[in-house]
């Protein structure tokens, strides 16, 4: 299991993004948060296995409707501290 921290850059912010992300990660599995950046931004913080969060991270950078992504940068990864139950928005 990894722990990755992603900052996800570009047209994120009330546009349903934290939503989908949230749709995504349950289905896959993926344990964390997301939650809006003061600079327009949004983090995840998540866990899963590196196969899984790579398919994640994928799915991250998308473009539909007013939703437009324009960089998926996973800034750290370590070893998964298993404090996480669940995916959720904050």
């Amino acid at each position: 299991m990894i722990r990755a921290k992603i900052i996800v850059e570009g047209d994120v912010q009330k546009v349903g993004y934290r939503d989908y992300v949230q749709k995504v990660a349950r289905k896959l599995g993926v344990k964390g948060y997301v939650e809006n950046l003061r600079d327009g931004n949004v983090q995840v913080v998540c866990e899963a296995n590196e196969d899984v969060l790579e398919e994640f991270t994928k799915a991250l950078d998308v473009k539909e409707e007013f939703i437009k992504v324009e960089g998926v940068h996973v800034v750290e990864t370590t070893e998964a501290k298993g404090e996480f139950s669940f995916f959720e928005i904050k």
